[in-house]
């Protein structure tokens, strides 16, 4: 905090261990200078100023627990004596505490109040008088398997001393080799959901005198339970740098910053010379990577992608990560020639899927795949021996009367290929829509299996890669030993939550009403152009120039904002944020509507010029429900549904899938497992076998997840709940 420029007051009301002056290498000499001071011993109040220096202006100040001196050993057992007895005593001290700080307004912009260990006399009294979030350090690891109700009441007290902002739990690690999966299981995990619930319960009970309340479930306080790990850098004498820390627990401290409403921001910003300038508005943002004109964003391990020579051919995604407009950057670079591209994609000179040209060669092939993907390759190989674009020989071979089953000859081909000056890359995408929902399946893997025979002979793969573009649910279980053909060769697009708050502050000034309204951050979002384009904008820059648009704080269910940018963009389940990943095609989604409606609204600021939260809330609410629809796509390929035998219902797999997500609505989460099931066939008439293996599916791409501790109950992901319109339920 002081290194970000804030002033803070520590205080240590630890009287078991009183340390805090140890570890920061100082000492008092007299009582005023201490909490014992406060207590009565001093008359006034005096604490030992900047011990710590912050690297942009801030300080820390610091009130110790007693002097040191074995001349004031007698007064401070006095104290530890006399304390139980008297309760007011720490009442007392808070309010002389208190009086002195609104005596100086605007010194001190945080308070930092150190307490011992477990629950003392000392604690609630100067938590009740002195009023902020509280965190509290959680073992779950202990012998109990729940956590005990007197516990519980002891929890929810000290939480609603700070109803608006009851607080986090940190829980401390000694083994760094535990792996988030054994964490999330067993007794841990149930005692973590029941210290989760008591915090959800008081944001809850605060959000009921609100008109526009919402259920606050354990998952939605995830991001408030932190872990700490064991770190050699605190095994030092005194604190170190906090740039000494290992990169797990700088994470951890911005988070409780956040979740404990603490600023992210730097309080002292470097001043600019901002050259204001609107940016162009010929530029285009769409969902869809095809059309997309917005700054390309680099994210984790697709470096690898833009050097020339590298061995990857299978590059996989969810729907909405960003594969078509990958494909774009890299075509764009010349560092590959695009074969197959999206239906929409209307820049590159390449064959579209559902274009007339595409359905024409479809023909032409007899609607066979293999003859499909041979022939294909054989006419982007000519192209590239004579020089000509695709667009060119696709118009010329449609009108020629060649045979296919000659074209897709691969001997021939093999031939042709081997004739190449140069390495070539060929470019596939688009497949989604290239053939009828109930071919594409056997069209992806008849294309790995080209592929299986290309990288397969070393005098081929020496002249010619070619590089797919496919959604992860295609290319599951197309071909027998995927995993060996993929080794070594395969690529998952993740967003990070620093990526996709890069992608995310890049987009901000391509929105107009956004650009007119916020024109000083648009320009700085302008200015740090090159840091965006890379994806390393720090996390905490890029959240700052989010906050000072949006408000820092959601009113329906009282989560930061930046913990809501974080937690309900991603499909992280609310234990595990290491296999995450984030969605540009949902971030965009919901950031133009936001756009939309504020410039609709009447009243869509708030006192401080931020963006309404209600807005922001019915921005995610329109684009959730959007993604719902987009994953409804993946689900058809995903999900075999079969109807009972007595049912006269006839529908095709896309239709099965509607009706499976509707059936959803309104059902309680967390849930019993085989209760789902027995509601949802109850609902749809799907055989009972085919429910259960749709949800385990579904369960594969991070809709459901396990509820932690709890053997055979179910929750729904974070990302899908608003979709799928279900309730949570205590």
């Amino acid at each position: 905090m002081a290194d970000d420029g804030y002033n803070v007051l520590i205080v240590d009301a630890d009287i078991e261990a009183p340390s805090l002056d140890n570890l920061l290498g100082v000492y008092a000499e007299n009582f005023e200078q201490t909490l014992m001071g406060l207590c009565g011993w001093g008359k006034k109040i005096i604490p030992l100023a900047g011990v710590y220096s912050g690297r942009a202006g801030g300080r820390i100040d610091i009130l110790p627990c007693r002097p040191r001196g074995d001349s004031f050993d007698l007064d401070f057992a006095l104290l530890v004596a006399t304390a139980p007895m008297d309760v007011r005593l720490y009442e007392r001290a808070a309010t002389r505490l208190d009086s002195y700080l609104s005596s100086i307004p605007g010194t001190y912009d945080v308070i930092l109040i150190d307490h011992r260990t477990g629950i003392a006399t000392s604690v609630l009294p100067l938590m009740t008088h002195l009023p902020g979030p509280s965190v509290i350090f959680a073992r779950t690891d202990s012998n109990l398997s729940t956590v005990p109700s007197d516990l519980k009441r002891v929890i929810r007290s000290i939480f609603e001393s700070s109803p608006e902002l009851p607080g986090a739990y940190v829980s401390f690690s000694l083994d760094p080799n535990k792996k988030t999966e054994e964490i999330s299981q067993g007794t841990s995990a149930r005692i973590r959901e029941s210290l989760l619930s008591e915090l959800a319960h008081t944001v809850e009970k605060r959000l009921a005198l609100s008109v526009d309340s919402y259920p606050v479930s354990a998952e939605d306080m995830s991001e408030n339970w932190i872990d700490w790990y064991l770190d050699r850098a605190l095994l030092e004498a005194s604190l170190p740098d906090v740039s000494k820390l290992q990169i797990d627990n700088l994470s951890a401290l911005a988070r409780l910053r956040d979740v404990v409403g603490l600023p992210l921001e730097r309080k002292t910003r470097r001043v600019r010379r901002v050259e204001l300038h609107a940016p162009s508005h010929n530029i285009t943002l769409s969902v869809s990577g095809a059309k997309d004109q917005g700054q390309f964003i680099h994210i984790p391990d697709v470096e690898r992608l833009f050097i020339e020579g590298n061995p990857y051919s299978y590059i996989l995604g969810r729907k909405g990560t960003g594969k078509t407009r990958l494909l774009r950057e890299i075509a764009e670079r010349g560092l590959g020639t695009p074969v197959l591209v999206a239906s929409d994609e209307t820049t590159l000179p390449a064959m579209r899927s559902q274009s007339l040209e595409a359905n024409s060669w479809l023909k032409k092939c007899h609607g066979d795949a293999t003859i499909f993907w041979w022939s294909l390759i054989d006419l982007a190989v000519q192209s590239l021996r004579k020089g000509v674009s695709l667009s060119e020989s696709l118009n010329t071979e449609l009108g020629s009367s060649s045979t296919d089953q000659a074209a897709s000859d691969p001997l021939k081909i093999k031939s042709s290929i081997l004739g190449l000056d140069r390495k070539q890359t060929l470019l596939i995408d688009g497949l989604e829509n290239l053939v009828p929902a109930a071919h594409i399946k056997s069209f992806v893997s008849s294309l790995f299996e080209v592929m299986a025979t290309i990288q397969n002979d070393p005098q081929v793969s020496s002249r010619l890669i070619i590089r797919a573009f496919v959604r992860e649910d295609l290319a599951s279980d197309s071909v027998q030993n995927l995993e060996q053909q993929m080794e070594g060769r395969s690529l998952r697009l993740k967003w990070s939550s620093t990526s996709i708050l890069n992608f995310a502050v890049s987009r901000l000034p391509f929105l107009p009403w956004i650009n007119t309204t916020f024109k000083e951050v648009c320009n700085e979002i302008l200015h740090r152009n090159a840091e965006i384009q890379h994806g390393i904008l720090p996390e905490q820059d890029a959240t700052e120039l989010l906050l000072r648009i949006f408000p820092s704080r959601m009113r329906r269910n009282n989560l930061s904002t930046a913990t809501f940018l974080r937690l309900y963009f991603s499909d992280a389940g609310g234990d595990d944020t290491n296999k995450a990943t984030f969605y540009p095609r949902l971030y965009l989604s919901f950031l133009q509507k936001l756009d939309s409606l504020s410039n609709k609204s009447a009243a869509p600021l708030t006192e401080d010029k931020r963006i309404t939260s209600s807005l922001l809330n019915t921005a995610y609410d329109e684009a959730s429900s959007e993604f719902i629809n987009e994953t409804k796509q993946e689900l058809t390929f995903l999900l075999s549904l079969k109807y009972e035998k007595n049912s006269t219902i006839n529908e095709d797999d896309q239709a099965k899938v509607s009706r499976f997500i509707s059936a959803f609505d309104g059902l309680s989460t967390p849930f019993e497992h085989d209760v789902l099931v027995s509601d949802l066939v109850k609902r749809t008439s799907f055989t009972d076998l085919s429910v259960r293996e749709s949800l385990r599916q579904m369960k594969a791409i991070r809709m459901f997840e396990d509820r932690p501790g709890y053997a055979g109950w179910w929750r729904v992901g974070q990302l899908y709940k608003t979709g799928l319109r279900m309730k949570y339920v205590r």
